[in-house]
């Protein structure tokens, strides 16, 4: 199952995708997910279920904002 991670700017998304790949967690940019905003503004990092909490504690160390922390998705993008 996947996980998504959700920023308040494509900024900070780009910057989290990058930092991640350094790190060696495969992350893909999705659109934010219609069950976490009926607008589906923005982007959010897909990660697998099993890199989502190292993932959440690298990118907080580095200072990204994030939104939304290893919410579980039933339909992957």
């Amino acid at each position: 199952m996947n996980c998504v991670i959700t920023f308040p700017s494509v900024y900070h998304a780009f910057r989290a995708k990058k930092i991640l790949k350094e790190q060696g967690i495969i992350a893909e940019l999705v659109p934010v997910p219609r069950e976490l905003s009926a607008s589906c503004e923005g982007l959010a990092a897909q990660v697998s279920e099993e890199d989502v909490d190292r993932a959440v504690e690298i990118l907080g160390a580095k200072g990204i904002v994030m939104l939304q922390k290893g919410v579980k998705l039933v339909q992957a993008y």
